[in-house]
């Protein structure tokens, strides 16, 4: 038990400090360094669970099934494709290298899986706070030392510093704003004074972030994830007494107030550059809302769909795809929809759709379940959403690391009410 422990212990360190691990590779790659820190974190926490998974053994349970079949269908649908097309010891390796990434989200939970005894015992949700800590200072701290990058290339809109990926980037912190205003309801509900403290000022922070990160979606979730944590509070929030709900309003009320009247200028700043870009890309698409909304991922699509339903292989590639490399390499632009269905079904055709649809919808599943319903199965829609509609979710090391993490803790609180 000991022994396990500390395991534990070592993943949930490894799974804290990645937001330390991305600055320090977006920093690397800024100063046009070639050491991949990124790639070496990651291989190194794909080994150590494959490692830790196969020591420990499999348990026989429709998900360890469901878990195999998934990674088993990826990897032979990866051959398949390197035979029909002919790809070369580049293509494979990189599309090896995607494939890493999607097997976090698999891995990282099926790891919670054999020892959710011991993280039972453990407050898992803290490890969203860490996180959430060190995304927001990996931002703010480079801000103010006035370094790092603006979010859109050629354009002075936003700032991501030291952090590559904007979409994932800003994805990371929606989930962290998620998971921070939630633990911070349930701390005012606790009166803990210096613990709600300090979670309203992570809050803030969050905040700020998504404001200079200065994205729509951003921008857009921390407003309604802002409204919906202040209603639910005043008005759904359980052990909280009536003089306290109306000392919140009133806090609320001059919290907006100073805010709008003595932020109001870091707000304009931070947004300019955003709206000046939704206004030029408004005209230069002729006002066509859907192009514009959807950052031409409709557009791709369309050019996406025309290669992969006009293929030399008619009959073939629309079962198992082309894989990712392939599509960049000889599509250009179109070869990446961001779109994470549409990037599936390209990439690994309807088979591998249909085989990953599955194991997305175990995890749905036990996530709007009576026993496993939490913050967990809202974070877990807001990322299939996300998904979706603006990509980066299942092709991105940084966000299958957090998808892992929370579909583990779908398992946990499934598991918890279960026994």
């Amino acid at each position: 038990m000991k022994s396990e422990k500390q395991l534990v212990s070592f993943f949930l360190i490894l799974m804290a400090i990645f937001p330390i691990i991305d600055v320090l590779n977006g920093y690397a790659l800024s100063m046009n360094y070639s050491f991949p820190i990124g790639v070496v974190y990651r291989m190194g926490c794909f080994l150590f669970l494959v490692g830790s998974i196969l020591f420990y053994g499999f348990k026989k349970s429709i998900y360890t099934l469901l878990t195999l079949w998934t990674i088993f269908s990826c990897t032979l649908l990866l051959l398949l494709q390197s035979m029909v097309l002919s790809h070369t010891p580049t293509i494979i390796f990189q599309d090896s290298v995607v494939l890493i990434k999607l097997y976090l989200w698999l891995l990282i939970p099926y790891f919670i899986y054999q020892h959710q005894t011991v993280l039972r015992s453990l407050n898992y949700e803290k490890l969203f706070i860490m996180i959430s800590f060190l995304f927001t200072i990996g931002l703010l701290i480079p801000y103010f030392m006035n370094i790092g990058n603006q979010t859109y290339e050629n354009s002075d809109a936003g700032y991501k510093g030291f952090y590559f990926a904007t979409n994932d980037t800003t994805l990371a912190f929606i989930v962290s704003s998620t998971f921070t205003g939630n633990y911070l309801v349930k701390k005012i509900g606790e009166h803990t004074k210096i613990k709600t403290l300090s979670l309203i000022i992570l809050y803030f922070c969050n905040m700020v972030c998504l404001l200079l990160l200065a994205t729509k979606t951003g921008i857009f979730y921390g407003a309604i994830l802002t409204i919906v944590l202040v209603v639910y509070f005043l008005f759904f929030q359980k052990k909280i007494s009536k003089n306290s709900r109306i000392l919140t309003s009133l806090v609320v009320a001059v919290l907006t107030v100073f805010i709008v009247v003595m932020g109001s200028e870091f707000i304009l700043t931070a947004t300019a550059g955003t709206i000046n870009r939704i206004t030029y890309f408004y005209h230069l698409f002729d006002g066509d809302l859907v192009r514009l909304l959807t950052s031409s991922r409709s557009e791709y699509l369309q050019g996406g769909w025309e290669y992969f339903s006009q293929s030399q292989h008619p009959f073939l590639i629309p079962l198992i795809g082309f894989g990712f490399e392939y599509r960049l390499l000889h599509f250009g632009r179109v070869g990446l929809i961001e779109m994470d269905f549409f990037d599936f079904l390209f990439s690994f055709g309807f088979i591998g759709v249909v085989v990953v649809t599955i194991m997305i919808s175990y995890f749905f599943i036990l996530a709007l379940n009576k026993r496993g319903k939490s913050i967990y199965s809202i974070v877990y829609v807001v990322l299939l959403g996300y998904g979706f509609f603006a990509g980066h979710v299942f092709f991105s090391a940084l966000s299958t690391t957090i998808l892992g993490l929370v579909c583990g803790g779908i398992i946990l609180k499934y598991g918890e009410r279960e026994t």
